[in-house]
């Protein structure tokens, strides 16, 4: 779980902030646990008095506590969180960095500029936190990312990972095992034969459920239900 802070003084922006934030991460099948704050004060209180986060999104000028001061909290008492600053002042960009920044984003560019910023800090973190399934085959071992996954089949004693890059990966383990090992929201056992990644599902069809390239797989009758149920339920996730 991906602990994620944002302040900002307008609630216009801070809803703005953490739709972006909240879709870039769902869609990269990471679970994140978001908390917003309009005061900044709240924020430096949560923060001495020990609260954790992994990722701050801040404004920099604010009513009392402004966004300089809550870096150098941070800095001090979490070092290893990663400060992303949304602003409309400029001129801080070069005092910023003093505080290890990891991005700076104008909020005139913040649709464009914030989720290649995440994208960034979520490579640092999948590398720093070992978000991959490791497989195991014969004499090697690798770490499979689970935004690569677009589903997973049953074939005899062997469970098979369709891969975004068009590569497959077969592992001696039971579809069930395999389940169980990912433990994440957006996956779905569609049913007995077949798990899908409901972050990677572009629609569904006549000819089964589709994804990027003209992929597709298809399910049985009796699991399409519960599948158009979660994937409407994970779709509303998004918005």
């Amino acid at each position: 779980m991906l602990r994620i802070a944002i302040c900002d003084d307008e609630q216009e922006m801070t809803t703005q902030v953490k739709r972006l934030t909240a879709l870039y991460f769902r869609t990269h099948c990471k679970e994140t646990d978001i908390v917003c704050y309009q005061l900044s004060e709240n924020l430096l209180y949560d923060l001495t008095d020990g609260i954790f986060f992994d990722l701050l999104l801040l404004d920099i000028e604010m009513p009392g506590v402004n966004g300089m001061d809550l870096a150098e909290t941070i800095q001090n008492k979490i070092p290893g969180a990663k400060i992303i600053f949304i602003t409309s002042h400029l001129e801080y960009a070069i005092t910023a960095y003093e505080f290890s920044v990891f991005r700076y984003i104008p909020k005139s560019m913040m649709e464009e500029k914030l989720p290649l910023a995440l994208e960034d800090y979520f490579k640092l973190y999948s590398l720093e936190r070992n978000d991959y399934y490791t497989v195991k085959v014969k004499n090697y071992v690798r770490q499979i990312p689970y935004r690569d996954i677009l589903y997973i089949l049953k074939d005899g004693k062997y469970a098979v990972l369709y891969l975004a890059n068009d590569e497959t990966i077969a592992v001696r383990r039971s579809l069930n095992q395999i389940y169980d090992e990912m433990k994440k929201e957006y996956l779905y056992f569609a049913d007995r034969g077949c798990i899908i990644n409901l972050a990677n599902v572009v629609g569904m069809d006549d000819t089964g459920i589709l994804f990027q390239n003209n992929r597709s797989v298809c399910i049985s009758k009796a699991g399409s239900s519960g599948f158009k149920n979660a994937m409407l339920e994970f779709w509303e996730g998004l918005l």
